[in-house]
């Protein structure tokens, strides 16, 4: 019973923090995108600006840069940029992989109509808003505020203990009528506790291989977006190296595991 109730929670978690099982990713300092405009605030205060021209500000001052150097630039904000959508892409689809996943295992255990899916639908829906918070403005367009993320971490074990937090308070909510349809199972098992048990395993079993190819082409995203992160920072590097004004900018560090 406690395979079938929690094993899409334990897929969900194998999705969700495939990037941080891949990437280890912190802000050391703020990265903000807001309105086309990258903001980059570092530990020792250097305001550091790329606007949607790739012009590129330091502490107010215009900074012009060479051929080689603009072009690093430009790689540096499309890269951000095409970053934010695909992270947000894929933590709102596992959300919702989830969400259907979970939808089956409680239709099954419960029957249809149960206010178990429900409480679903709005714990997860308030997940998926909170991470629509995180990577768009009011007006749809990518946003993000490293500000925001716990410690620092970009997709974060936060992330996934909100998750696991959401599940528990759903089945808490729901314990009695799982405990209910567990007496119902029985009776219709005359009794058979080993027979009850083989049952819930055995469709535990099948939601997983369900969703397994659904998990596993999330997995594959979330490689290649750890990828696109570990290139951000090389690019970082490069241009700390090449531009004496931004010596100071080292705010996104990843630490790239490869599978």
């Amino acid at each position: 019973m406690h395979k079938l109730i929690f094993c899409t929670a334990l897929l969900f978690s194998s999705m969700a923090v495939a990037a941080d099982q891949q990437c280890d990713v912190e802000f050391d300092g703020v990265m903000q995108l807001e309105n086309q405009v990258l903001t980059l605030t570092t530990t020792q205060d250097d305001k550091i600006v790329i606007n949607q021209s790739k012009q590129l500000w330091v502490n107010g001052t215009q900074t012009q840069l060479n051929d080689n150097q603009q072009a690093r630039l430009d790689e540096f904000y499309n890269s951000i940029h095409s970053a934010v959508p695909m992270a947000a892409n894929i933590a709102s689809d596992a959300i919702e992989l989830a969400r259907y996943a979970l939808h089956e295992t409680f239709t099954q255990l419960l029957g249809e109509n149960n206010s178990v899916v429900d409480d679903i639908s709005a714990q997860l829906g308030e997940l998926k808003r909170e991470l629509d918070r995180s990577f768009y403005s009011d007006d749809g367009s990518i946003s993000l505020n490293s500000a925001h993320f716990e410690d620092g971490e970009f997709l974060s074990e936060g992330f996934e203990q909100k998750f696991e937090q959401a599940i528990e308070t759903i089945v808490a909510h729901s314990m009695g009528q799982i405990m209910i349809a567990i007496g119902s199972e029985l009776i219709f098992s005359d009794g058979d506790v080993d027979d009850f048990e083989q049952r819930m395993e055995t469709f535990a079993e099948n939601i997983e291989q369900k969703f397994e190819h659904q998990g596993e082409a999330l997995e594959a995203r979330a490689e290649v977006l750890c990828a696109s992160l570990a290139n951000i920072d090389r690019l970082e590097e490069k241009l700390q190296n090449e531009v004496p004004q931004l010596a100071n900018m080292d705010v996104l560090q990843v630490k790239h595991y490869a599978m």
